[in-house]
């Protein structure tokens, strides 16, 4: 049940960063308003199985760089993940997210991050 709060909550966050000029977009689900809520449903559930998975594996060895940047090399690390993210959406034909350069996603990395915390507090179920 928590994945599925994780997933939706991260689809949320994905969705309320593609309305600013952050260079994320998603595309598919032109087949209906509905289609469009299951691809960001996609996107979130993408998003929080990377952040499950592959996110241990990538802060323990990004665990010097946080260490020496006292912390600021997370935000490295959730662009990264928003990268993957982008990277396994493309292997599904349809729905997909895309980021532009660095700076703009790392940016929508940030804002993705906070949105997911303070909704994650505020949704009764989504804390560990």
């Amino acid at each position: 049940m928590r994945f599925v709060l994780t997933s939706a909550i991260s689809a949320v966050a994905v969705w309320l960063v593609t309305f600013l000029p952050l260079d994320v977009e998603v595309s598919g689900g032109d087949a209906g308003p509905w289609a469009r809520v299951g691809v960001f449903l996609l996107i979130g559930a993408v998003m929080a199985a990377a952040n499950a998975f592959i996110r241990p594996i990538v802060d323990a060895l990004a665990l010097p760089f946080k260490i020496l940047t006292l912390g600021l090399f997370a935000l490295v690390v959730s662009w990264f993940m928003l990268w993957v993210t982008a990277w396994l959406t493309t292997l599904v034909p349809w729905g997909e997210l895309t980021i532009g350069a660095f700076w703009e996603t790392l940016g929508a990395a940030l804002l993705i991050s906070i949105i997911s915390s303070v909704l994650s507090a505020v949704v009764p179920g989504a804390r560990r």
